[in-house]
């Protein structure tokens, strides 16, 4: 009888530790996924805000175009041919 009950209390034992081993393991995958996912898109939001802020857009046209004043500079100018002779 006595040993009967000692299997029994070692078989809830058993039982109970093994779903608490299975709870804390799911837990923990779900904790350590969703920090992953979290600090990826942390890091990822901030590489492209980086990446935007230091290299600006490229601009199809030449950098003296982007400003009309500028542009009617150069345009009103003649070149000048003597440093080439």
């Amino acid at each position: 009888m006595m040993v009967a009950e000692a299997l029994d209390a070692l078989w809830t034992l058993l039982i109970a530790g093994g779903i608490w081993l299975l709870i804390t393991a799911a837990v923990a995958t779900l904790t350590l996924t969703v920090t992953t996912i979290a600090a990826y898109a942390a890091l990822y939001g901030l590489w492209t805000a980086c990446k935007r802020r230091w290299r600006p857009e490229r601009h199809p046209r030449p950098s003296w175009a982007l400003r009309g004043r500028t542009a009617r500079r150069y345009a009103r100018t003649r070149p000048d041919y003597d440093h080439a002779a």
